[in-house]
């Protein structure tokens, strides 16, 4: 299945989203699903065709407040409030304002499916999502391959640099000394480095070339419906499972946010976890223990525990346990609204996904003993969870 999944996919150039490659990417996995025999659901939902234009917004916004706080401190401090209400929103997930609302002029889908046999199933038994996302990106300078490993330092200067200048504003507000020049010259320096973050987006927006996205995540939708096909066979005793294969996932985690925005009211806490496969390319396979740029959120205390356990085992002895606070997954949005997710990647000394938003993420990168090792430590996990609900 590992090797049929790809092959089809690789008939497309990439899967942008919002274009007529994800549609067709979506349709593709569909016919796939469904002759293992399951039945399936394709949810349409209104999407951005990029995150770039609401990053643009946010850090131009950044960079007027902090100048105009210079001369203006009313007025440069309201415009910074406001662009990071708008920052904060789209970091968490819970509101982005941007993303979801005011830039979603495309149309991206989800793709949900089930096992019929296992309607019978008891109520009260947990359910277990199989996540993937199967949309690509473009690329951008920022990850370049001389860029990329200095993707979290940059994020860092941003928050201090955002801290600063919000102390600044705050002088300029309040100190008995108008005149001084030292926190001008901070929010000056603070104000251009958020005009260049803003030439970043604007390069990546009219610069940036589709990637063919083989390893993030063609491979991790490949991991995902060879355990749709494992599990039809060996499905595990007493837990409901589930797949969920989003689209938008590169443009802010759209197509997670918009299926809780749907089905919210039939998910539970205690009962639905998600497991989460991205970008299993070049590095050290791993299990991610927790996950977020601003507040880094812990992955499910079980599933974990099994991860730990099972890594023990000879088979497994090369998987690591790691965060990942480079950029953001489809879990968070789960675990931001206090669902259990584990996710599974393969990262570099650098703590990064590779290859990652660049030329080089072709199909000749795709590790296939890898991918076998992620299906058969998940299907581990999934049989261990499977067994805790039993005991």
């Amino acid at each position: 299945m590992l090797e049929q999944v790809l092959k089809s996919l690789q008939t497309l150039p990439h899967r942008l989203t919002g274009t007529e490659n994800e549609k067709k990417a979506c349709e593709i996995l569909k016919n796939l699903l469904e002759e293992l025999g399951y039945s399936v659901r394709v949810e349409g939902f209104s999407s951005p065709r990029t995150f770039s234009w609401s990053y643009l917004v946010i850090y131009l916004g950044f960079f007027l407040g902090l100048i105009l706080a210079i001369f203006y401190p009313i007025w440069g401090g309201a415009i910074f409030l406001i662009s990071l209400f708008l920052f904060l929103g789209e970091q968490t997930t819970l509101f982005p304002v941007l993303t979801c609302r005011v830039f979603a002029r495309g149309k991206s889908q989800n793709l949900i499916a089930f096992s019929p046999e296992q309607e019978g199933i008891k109520e009260n038994s947990k359910r277990l999502w199989l996540v993937a996302h199967y949309d690509s990106s473009k690329t951008s300078l920022a990850f370049a391959p001389n860029t990329v490993k200095y993707i979290r330092v940059m994020f860092r200067i941003s928050l201090y640099l955002l801290g600063l200048g919000g102390l600044m504003i705050l002088l300029q507000l309040f100190s008995s000394n108008p005149s001084w020049a030292v926190p001008k010259i901070l929010l000056a320096i603070s104000g251009l480095y958020f005009f260049y973050m803003s030439i970043m987006m604007l390069e990546r927006e009219l610069r940036g070339k589709p990637v063919q996205g083989a390893c993030d995540n063609a491979s991790g939708v490949a991991v995902v419906l060879e355990l749709a096909r494992r599990l039809k066979e060996e499905p595990p005793s007493g837990l409901e499972l589930r797949i969920l294969l989003t689209g938008a996932e590169e443009v802010g985690m759209v197509g997670m946010a918009n299926f809780f925005k749907k089905h919210c009211s039939e998910l539970e806490r205690k009962k639905d976890y998600f497991f989460n496969f991205d970008s299993l390319g070049e590095g050290e396979l791993c299990y991610i223990t927790k996950e977020g740029m601003i507040f880094p959120l812990s992955g499910s205390a079980e599933l974990l525990k099994i991860c730990r356990e099972i890594s023990q085992q000879e088979n497994f002895l090369s998987l690591k346990a790691k965060p990942y606070t480079a950029l953001t997954l489809d879990t968070l949005v789960a675990r931001s609204r206090g669902f259990g997710v584990l996710s599974l990647m393969a990262l570099t000394e650098q703590g990064i996904p590779q290859p990652w938003h660049w030329f080089d993420d072709t199909w000749d990168k795709i590790d296939y003993k890898k991918l076998e090792l992620a299906c058969d430590f998940a299907q581990q996990v999934i049989q261990g969870f499977a067994r805790n609900q039993r005991d």
